[in-house]
């Protein structure tokens, strides 16, 4: 009867801690799980179809949780997370996806999704991936090339890409299908004045931007369209048209840098990153996870979170994401074998205010020239 009493008494604790908005409550695992046990399911929608390995690994480690994942576009969870918000239909629980600039603005800015730091985890992540929703890991958005095909990397400049040698041999992803390419091109848009001194390193002048063109960043976007960019619906199949290629000068191509995971499922995959490209060699954009407002079961979608952001080694929940071109947030996880660490890359980081107010500008410029 204590022994009942006493779970019964945890159980009511970690319930009375439902809607944390940030880190001060403490993280009891085991009453957490009491807790969670006693809702019996989460809902989980999830950008990433890898939820279902996570998902998987979860229900092992916490019988009698089960984990309904959802798998769909960024854009479609928050979609659909407004809709039901709307409604008072309240079905999802935790949101797991890219595109911070909208889900702060759409959705945390509106009290519809909220932050939960497990206090445990708060002095092992940087206060920047804390705020205002948890980073689960950095994405980095690179160039690829051929590596079998090509003994190194064919260019070292991103204005490389603009010069009739590569024209129509330049693959990037359809930014109006994948939101974090409209982060890319804003990121190089804010960064416009470092693209031009890149430029005049380049071509040994200073940059004439063309009529109605405001700054390098977008003359970039331009020229890049203007060389006949081949447009592909997604980070697959710019890596399958980059280390499928059979031609002799074949493609590059804008992708994931996690991509490199495909190497391993399919040995026919020639690719590789440019690391050593000026003025920086890709974009790096945050994954957001966060609890939903009104969440049915608030506890479970805790003790998923904290699953998900693993251990020092990588593991638990976060072990589908421990690939090479993903980097935990955590202090005291080291990159993948074989990879460099985020602070070693030449990068510009996603910047999600900036984007919320200038990605449709930068977008409608896209579409206004796309060929």
């Amino acid at each position: 009867m204590r022994t009942t009493i006493w779970v019964l008494g945890l159980v009511l604790l970690a319930m009375c801690f439902s809607f944390s908005t940030g880190v001060a409550e403490p993280f009891n695992e085991q009453a957490l799980y009491q807790a969670a046990k006693a809702e019996g399911e989460v809902n989980i929608y999830s950008y990433s179809s890898r939820v279902f390995k996570f998902g998987k690994t979860f229900e092992e480690k916490y019988p009698g949780i089960k984990v309904n994942g959802f798998d769909m576009d960024s854009p479609e969870i928050v979609t659909k997370v407004l809709a039901e918000q709307a409604a008072k239909n309240y079905v999802a629980d935790v949101i797991f996806l890219k595109d911070p600039a909208t889900v702060i603005n759409e959705l945390y800015n509106k009290k519809l999704v909220f932050n939960y730091v497990p206090s445990d985890l708060s002095d092992l992540i940087p206060t920047q991936y804390q705020e205002p929703l948890l980073v689960h890991h950095a994405s980095v958005d690179a160039l690829i090339y051929n590596n079998a095909k090509m003994s190194a990397p064919p260019i070292t400049s991103l204005w490389d890409l603009t010069k009739p040698e590569w024209k129509g041999r330049v693959i990037f992803p359809d930014p109006q299908k994948l939101s974090e390419f409209v982060e890319v091109l804003a990121t190089i848009v804010q960064h416009a004045d470092e693209m031009a001194v890149e430029y005049e390193k380049v071509f040994g002048q200073s940059i004439n931007l063309s009529s109605g063109v405001e700054n390098a960043g977008y003359e970039w976007i331009l020229r890049l369209l203007n060389n006949d960019a081949i447009i592909q619906g997604s980070t697959n199949d710019v890596a399958k048209a980059v280390g499928l290629s059979s031609q002799d000068n074949p493609p590059v191509g804008f992708t994931a840098y996690s991509r490199l995971r495909d190497k391993k499922k399919d040995p026919n995959l020639k690719f590789d990153v440019m690391v050593d490209i000026a003025p920086v060699m890709g974009i790096s954009t945050d994954v957001v996870v966060g609890l939903v407002n009104e969440a049915k079961h608030p506890n479970a979608a805790k003790l998923l979170m904290h699953w998900m952001m693993g251990d020092a080694n990588g593991g638990q929940g976060y072990k589908p994401y421990y690939v090479l071109g993903n980097f935990s947030v955590r202090r005291d996880v080291a990159p993948p074998k074989g990879s460099n660490s985020l602070s070693d890359l030449k990068l510009w980081k996603a910047d999600p205010n900036y984007v919320w107010y200038n990605g449709q500008k930068v977008l409608d410029f896209w579409l206004a020239h796309l060929q």
